[in-house]
């Protein structure tokens, strides 16, 4: 008599990062991705993810929040880092662009879905859209946007061969952050 195989894979750990208090007009201002002897950092503007992926999968999954519903200019960066060691043995880490995301919520404020995220209310998007020169991202936004109780727009990305990932805000008011888990 044949054997059934089980096939187990880890669970995701669904994670959330601070909300970053966004202050100002930040629209288009990220924080500098430039290579550097120092590891990269959450700022008050960056999120800092270390992988510890090893041979686990490389894919990430964000969903994004905002603490306001309209009249903001919300978007994400995802940049991957890697280290490279020199020949003194110093590290340098070198950022790569993994997504550059504009959100958007629908016409019809009364149906944003919203949820206390850490003693502050905040607002899932409906939309989410993707900058051009950026490597594949799977998108994963509701059919419609326009229905009660519609479900918030993510995001599902490939950090292969990245030790670290910086998630980087921006809005013109309000604090953003975003749940994540490595698949």
């Amino acid at each position: 008599m044949p054997t059934d195989i089980i096939i187990a894979t880890d669970k995701p750990n669904y994670l959330v990062t601070t909300s970053m208090p966004i202050t100002g007009n930040l629209t288009g201002n990220y924080d500098a991705s430039v290579p550097t002897a120092t590891l990269p950092s959450t700022t008050n503007q960056t999120f800092l993810i270390p992988t510890n992926l090893g041979d686990k999968p490389s894919l990430i999954r964000l969903i994004p929040f905002a603490s306001v519903s309209n009249g903001a200019t919300p978007g994400f960066r995802v940049i991957g880092w890697t280290t490279y060691v020199q020949t003194s043995g110093t590290p340098i880490y070198v950022p790569t662009m993994l997504a550059d995301c504009a959100c958007a919520y629908n016409a019809t404020g009364p149906s944003i879905p919203s949820l206390s995220v850490n003693g502050v209310t905040q607002h899932f998007f409906h939309q989410i859209t993707v900058g051009t020169g950026v490597p594949t991202v799977n998108i994963y936004s509701p059919g419609t946007a326009a229905a009660a109780g519609t479900p918030p727009a993510c995001v599902v990305l490939d950090t292969i061969g990245v030790q670290y990932v910086t998630v980087q805000f921006e809005s013109s008011t309000g604090t953003m952050g975003c749940f994540y888990a490595f698949l």
